[in-house]
């Protein structure tokens, strides 16, 4: 079942003292809610906290530490985790949109590089720790010359400020692994959707907008570019499973996917069948520095026991009663 008996069995997280930092975003707040019904004392870093996020409307705000800490300040992101002495970490913190990256490098790659770095450098001086995650991305392999699918041992090939700060994030992890024994094992997820995420120029919570406010669907792509949909909770998921591994998986990377490998138009039909409702849209072909087509080989984390448990014909239903009722009602 998608590795959650190794998931929902992790009663040593019970009263450990664990940091995510994004703790607030889409996909942290998520985790975070997940580790508070573990039992975990959760410290979430994060630069802000949006009024009906996750990370508050789940109740994770009153049962967790919040530290209001930028991943660029050294300094501060040192004294947090010295404060708190986690046993695990989490790194999710990052400028997570690839549009973003192009308009705005320097802040990129001084969030998901050097920041990485202030997080890694951090955890390097405790005594305690036992594991860190970090999260990387599909893109961080860039661009492949034949539609195959990308495997762990593939060079890390970003040529544009996202992917290539990705690229940078993912091998500087491994690289504080090699060279100083930090026991941090690296995720790689491709298009990540669920309740909660507010970046509505990603695909699904455009489509949800557009239904929800009965407006056209404004696709930034030619509709053509392909990706693998991944639900949020078997991201979670995925977390926990490889925290569950550390002591044997510590030094790696791990592509994590569905069987939903898409292009756009095609999660438009998945969507418009599984919902019944149809969607208007128009193609609007702006998107800058995109991956025509991208699909995670995850052959290697099922072969340790996990493996996606959601589709999008299964999850679409409760992900758009979210931003009817829960989004829009705040």
């Amino acid at each position: 079942m998608g590795g959650r008996p190794a998931v929902e069995n992790m009663a040593g997280l019970n009263g450990k003292n664990i940091i995510v930092t994004g703790g607030a975003g889409f996909i942290g707040g998520h985790l975070v809610k997940k580790l508070v019904a573990l039992g975990a004392n959760v410290l979430v870093i994060d630069i802000t906290i949006i009024e009906n996020c996750i990370f508050v409307t789940s109740g994770s705000y009153k049962k967790t530490k919040f530290e209001l800490v930028d991943v660029r300040n050294r300094s501060e992101i040192e004294r947090v985790f010295k404060e708190f002495n986690p046993k695990f970490i989490f790194h999710l913190a990052a400028q997570a949109l690839v549009g973003n990256g192009f308009f705005n490098p320097v802040k990129t790659f001084e969030t998901n590089v050097m920041g990485t770095v202030n997080v890694l450098e951090a955890a390097r001086n405790l005594k305690y720790l036992k594991g860190i995650i970090v999260a990387s991305s599909d893109k961080a392999y860039g661009k492949l010359k034949t539609n195959s699918a990308y495997k762990e041992d593939f060079p890390l090939f970003g040529d544009h400020p996202y992917d290539v700060s990705k690229s940078c994030e993912d091998l500087i992890a491994l690289t504080y692994f090699k060279t100083y024994q930090l026991p941090v094992a690296v995720t790689r997820f491709g298009n990540v959707y669920g309740e909660g995420d507010f970046h509505f120029n990603r695909i699904i919570p455009g489509i949800c907008e557009a239904l929800v406010n009965n407006k056209t669907l404004e696709i930034r792509s030619n509709g053509k570019y392909v990706r693998d949909y991944l639900y949020v909770e078997d991201v979670v998921n995925g977390y926990l499973f490889l925290l569950s591994k550390i002591d044997s998986i510590k030094g790696e990377a791990f592509n994590f996917s569905s069987n939903d490998n898409l292009s756009v138009l095609d999660v438009v039909k998945t969507v418009e069948k599984s919902l019944g409702e149809k969607i208007k849209y128009t193609i609007k072909n702006s998107a800058k520095n995109e991956i025509p087509y991208q699909h995670l080989d995850d052959s290697k984390i099922k072969k340790l026991g996990w493996s996606s448990s959601h589709s999008l014909k299964t999850s679409l239903p409760s992900v758009l009663e979210w931003y009817k009722h829960d989004f829009y009602k705040i």
